[in-house]
């Protein structure tokens, strides 16, 4: 899944938090929820709308909660 966009992608708009910045947080710290992603990189922190698909306004294409289960399996 994450594999289909490029390591600058902006998964959160508001914080300016790319899909590499996240992966990289995940892998470096262990990160296992998407609270412990938010915690670590800002992400999801302001509007809220990159933490999960259950919630999605329908304007972004990749959430913090698609990330880590397809980073951590």
């Amino acid at each position: 899944m994450i594999e289909e966009f490029e390591d600058n992608y902006e998964v959160c708009e508001c914080m300016g938090i790319t899909l590499k910045e996240i992966v990289d947080a995940i892998k470096k710290y262990d990160l296992k929820s998407v609270e412990e992603i938010m915690d670590k990189t800002d992400a999801g922190t302001a509007c809220g709308s990159c933490k999960s698909i259950k919630d999605s306004d329908g304007f972004r294409d990749l959430h913090l909660d698609e990330i880590l289960k397809d980073v951590i399996g």
